[in-house]
């Protein structure tokens, strides 16, 4: 008897040593896929339009700003949403306005200006600061000097909006970046302004504008920064 346990006592201990512990592996994919948003939205005034009709409006220009008559005529109010920092790029598809009745008739775009409005959470560097001084702001604008001045409009391409190159990216929904450009045309504003208009009244230059409809189409190309 005592060899027949001496012997199971053995093959026991052997099991126990030369056992191996029981594991298993399972695996989950896990994937983000980033798709890119990117849009500007123009919520009113898509289609601007000056009209040039009495003495008073040839001396002092029509200008989108509160006191003139229709003033609110002359707004365009956009939003931009984006996933990543952006930029804005505007300007006349043509180098002036052309005439409509006769095309060979021009008028020069720096009789139109606008000003920005800046009516979301994102906000502009400070005016006359280089780009990122402001660590808090997100926006930079080189021809409105960051929205606090009187531009002229110019020829496409010209960079309107960009990212200010600091840690609060200008990205956001249309609540972060909603923006009112402020149009006047003729008002001859901004003597020292970064892009200033004509500072030449329509009454007084020479030689006058000749009586016609001019027209452009204004570009807006948004795009990754």
């Amino acid at each position: 008897m005592r060899k027949i346990s001496f012997l199971a006592a053995l093959l026991f201990c052997g099991i126990t040593a030369f056992s191996q512990a029981v594991k298993d592996r399972n695996v989950i994919p896990v994937a983000v896929s980033l798709n890119q948003v990117l849009r500007m939205t123009i919520t009113n005034g898509g289609n601007i339009e000056f009209v040039f009709n009495t003495i008073d409006d040839y001396k002092n220009g029509i200008s989108a700003e509160a006191g003139n008559p229709g003033d609110g005529m002359y707004l365009t109010d956009f939003t931009v949403s984006s996933s990543t920092r952006w930029l804005l790029t505007y300007g006349a598809e043509q180098a002036t306005f052309l005439g409509t009745d006769d095309p060979s008739r021009t008028f020069t775009l720096d009789n139109v200006g606008f000003t920005i409005t800046n009516n979301g959470l994102n906000t502009f560097e400070s005016a006359t600061t280089a780009k990122g001084t402001t660590a808090t702001a997100s926006l930079f604008s080189v021809p409105t000097n960051n929205a606090t001045e009187v531009a002229a409009l110019q020829a496409y391409p010209v960079v309107l909006i960009e990212d200010n190159n600091t840690v609060n990216a200008n990205a956001g929904d249309a609540a972060d970046n909603s923006f009112t450009l402020n149009w006047r045309a003729g008002t001859a504003e901004g003597t020292t302004a970064t892009v200033p208009m004509n500072q030449v009244k329509l009454i007084d230059q020479s030689p006058s504008p000749a009586p016609d409809r001019y027209v452009v189409n204004v570009l807006f190309d948004l795009s990754i920064n």
